[in-house]
């Protein structure tokens, strides 16, 4: 021990007397067989997840175990002098220490701790010939191997203890050391030196794998994927508060929490469950991931990953690099690339930091919640600074900021997209208004362009000059248009109706489009809630208001259930077809949650559109049979849900023969459940614009209404009868058209309004947002004899 006051603090044992080592280095040559008694004969103790150190109780026995084996895979003999490059207090360098005791060799402990430049001179000279190191001591070597030269081909013994370490690594370590034994093990304190790999006799293909158990040792993997450990070198017991607690199981298993899996009899380890990071429902190997950004950056061993608190997606990343002239946005823009690798598009989830050092233990072993509880400390004091203006909105002179500004509070790098953004279709409208006020026209599918892709396409602006717009947009506004005007008297565009049917379409159409790509890389469905909620607050809010007004209180509107009950029983307001809209796209979330549902999206866009649709088609018959919806008008999702499924087949077109394919299913279905009327002719021509015109070319100031219409279509709709009250008021009578196009106004006021609050409440929100949710601690280990 080192801190007698806190060796105090330990549980589970009274203390007589406390030994403070002298710190003590060069050779250590006294030579002490193993005692292979079954009597306590060593106390590690690790800091618990409450902070509370727990001490694991270790044999003679346990202790022996773990050293005949590693002088067995070794062949280790009396001639070995070691240069031991980790503290004799940690685990590993007193596991080194004890197997070279009990055959006879010697062992250096170096003054300064691991330095290559000694390593090699001693190397050189025939003073040592074996090495025992972490990886984060080798990628040292690794990244400057003429400091070992000829001198690599003097040692005879490696071991590599238990860090996560590459094939290619490996490999290299091979090279630079090509006469040596190289073995690495896997294990932990409670069960220490559990495999075994010999990396110098190993096939390539296994490199990647941490061996195979040796000896009665054996190596398993829970149900959950978490690695078992059971053999005469497990610790059975350990001081949990003053208890003496059980580790293994009564079938004497130890289960871990480290991840791994098993293949051809050799275990890989796929890091620990605690380290792993799960953002937006895609798990991330912190190990895997720091490796793939320190090789484009060539910082081997100076990249760190650890995970953060994310509103959004549950957790996020944070890169630390140590380098003192690595730009920021360049290991942001790497850290993204080699993310979506592996299928994430973190988007404003992914934080960067560029440090002169990393925090690290003294074995090299980085400390993962030290940068997470520095982001964390960093963030609450920025949304605590009273000096920050959060309210503030400048005019944005870049593409990024400007996606600042409209994605407010959240993180955003050159490498974030729209789509990457959580954008959807309700915004994705009013984005492309403010975004072509500011920087001119934007190219098709610029929704999954990046921001720096996006800034390359700033045109100027010009007045008078012509704009794309999209028949989704166009249809949009003309179809909430119909609605609207046929509750205002002002015309009857079909005696069949059929405007919801086809905007419910477009319901599909925009998950398909805006929200699925990103749903299939995570998983995560979120996104969609997202676009539920943008539904649901206006809607209350009107709901609530009007009762108010009416001093009149009817509980299923406000509770956005009012579909599935007689319109009858209401006397005041309520929303059906925003009621409708919304659960249609919980039951798209729900379907999408499923893993088999995405990955038969993902794998058949078009063939899983169209079963949607068929499979929706006969559940609405059924329902029928049983329950005659006509008295609520059939407004329940189970009626409308084949239009969804229909709107996702269109978005799902890839060529003509798609296009062709889409347009004869669509129009079977609308003709089989509309007839041949006006309402079909309507519904199949808005299909036909969004297949085979999906966009036109009009005057920028054309653009500029019809976009204002779509965008602020739900609106329109929340407020037209509200308009007409006023109209009627007002002027003693309907007056249908002028109520048209006031309704359309005063729609597009109230969008505006809204989304200006809207903005602002999700940028204080985002300011004061106290991010406590912290990652449990890793194991700080110190040694009690």
């Amino acid at each position: 021990m080192s801190d007698e006051a806190f060796a105090r603090t330990l549980t589970g044992m009274d203390i007589d007397r406390c030994i403070i080592p002298d710190a003590e280095t060069g050779w250590f040559t006294e030579r002490h067989p193993l005692i292979r008694d079954d009597r306590p004969a060593q106390v590690t103790y690790t800091s618990g997840t409450e902070g509370k150190p727990k001490g694991i109780v270790l044999t003679y026995s346990n202790l022996a175990d773990a050293a005949d084996r590693i002088i067995d895979q070794m062949d280790l003999t009396p001639e070995v002098r070691e240069y031991v490059g980790v503290p004799a207090t940690y685990s590993f360098g007193m596991g080194r220490i004890r197997a070279i005791s009990a055959v006879g060799g010697h062992a250096y402990l170096p003054p300064r701790g691991f330095d290559p430049l000694e390593l090699s001179r001693m190397l050189q000279s025939g003073e040592v010939n074996s090495l025992s190191a972490v990886p984060t001591l080798l990628r040292i070597i690794l990244n400057a191997p003429d400091v070992i030269g000829d001198a690599g081909k003097k040692l005879r013994w490696m071991e590599i203890g238990s860090q996560f370490m590459s094939g290619a690594e490996k490999r290299a370590v091979r090279d630079l050391f090509p006469n040596a034994r190289i073995v690495q093990h896997y294990g932990l304190t409670e069960a220490s030196r559990s495999s075994f790999l010999r990396i110098s006799e190993v096939p390539d293909e296994y490199l990647e794998s941490v061996g195979k158990a040796v000896g009665a040792t054996e190596v398993g993997i829970t149900t959950a994927g978490r690695i078992r450990i059971r053999g005469p070198h497990v610790a059975r017991w350990r001081f949990d508060a003053d208890e003496l607690a059980d580790l293994v199981g009564r079938d004497g298993w130890l289960e871990t929490s480290d991840l791994g899996h098993i293949k051809d009899g050799y275990l890989y380890y796929d890091g620990r469950a605690d380290d792993l990071i799960n953002t937006g429902g895609v798990k991330i190997n912190p190990d895997l991931l720091e490796l793939r950004i320190a090789e484009r950056l060539g910082l081997g061993g100076k990249v760190v990953v650890a995970k953060v608190p994310d509103a959004l997606r549950g957790e996020g990343v944070l890169v630390a690099a140590e380098s003192m002239d690595l730009a920021a946005d360049r290991l942001h823009s790497v850290a993204a690339k080699a993310l979506k690798e592996m299928g994430v598009n973190a988007g404003d989830a992914l934080h960067v930091r560029v440090m002169p050092a990393l925090p690290r233990t003294a074995t090299g072993k980085p400390l993962r919640r030290s940068l997470t509880e520095e982001f964390v400390q960093a963030n609450e004091a920025a949304a605590a600074d009273p000096d920050v203006d959060h309210a503030a909105a400048p005019i944005p002179d870049n593409v990024q900021a400007f996606f600042r500004q409209f994605f407010p509070g959240r993180n955003v790098g050159p490498e974030d997209s729209f789509e990457t953004m959580g954008g959807d279709s309700l915004s994705y409208i009013h984005f492309s208004l403010r975004f072509e006020e500011r920087f001119g026209p934007l190219p098709s599918g610029w929704e999954a362009l990046t921001v720096a892709q996006l800034e390359q396409c700033r045109t100027p602006v010009r007045a008078n000059s012509w704009r794309r717009l999209e028949s989704a947009t166009l249809t949009r506004a003309f179809f909430m248009i119909c609605i609207v005007a046929l509750h205002l008297d002002t015309f009857v565009y079909s005696k069949n109706w059929g405007a919801a049917y086809f905007l419910f379409m477009l319901c599909g159409y925009s998950v398909m489009r805006f929200q699925w790509p990103e749903i299939s890389r995570t998983g995560n469905v979120s996104t969609i809630f997202g676009t539920i909620v943008r539904v649901a607050i206006p809607t209350f809010m009107v709901v609530v208001a009007m009762q108010l007004w009416a001093r009149t209180f009817e509980p299923k509107p406000p509770l956005l259930i009012s579909n599935w009950f007689d319109p009858e029983q209401y006397h005041v307001a309520y929303y059906y077809f925003a009621e409708i809209y919304m659960q249609l796209l919980l039951i798209v979330a729900a379907l999408l949650a499923i893993p088999k549902v995405r990955e038969l999206f993902r794998s058949h866009p078009m063939g899983s559109s169209t079963a949607l649709m068929i499979i929706a088609i006969i559940i609405s018959w059924q329902v029928e049979r049983v329950w005659d919806t006509n008295y609520l008008y059939h407004r329940t999702p189970i009626w409308y849900l084949w239009t969804v499924g229909a709107g996702m087949l269109i978005a799902s077109v890839r060529d003509l023969r798609d296009r062709v394919f889409a347009m004869v299913v669509v129009t079977a279905a609308v003709v089989e459940h509309h007839g041949l009327t006006s309402a079909s002719a309507y519904i199949t021509g808005g299909v036909a614009l969004l297949l085979f015109v999906p966009e036109i070319s009009v005057p920028a100031w054309v653009k500029t209404i019809v976009a204002e219409i779509a965008a602020s279509s739900m609106f329109m709709y929340l407020s037209h009868y509200q308009v007409k009250s006023l109209v009627i008021r007002l002027f003693h009578g309907p007056m249908p058209w002028f109520s048209l196009f006031a309704a359309i106004g005063f729609g597009i006021v109230f969008a505006r309004i809204y989304n200006w609050a809207d903005q602002g409440v999700r940028t204080f929100a985002r300011a004061h947002w106290k991010r406590d949710r912290l990652p449990p601690s890793g194991p700080d280990r110190l040694l009690v004899h």
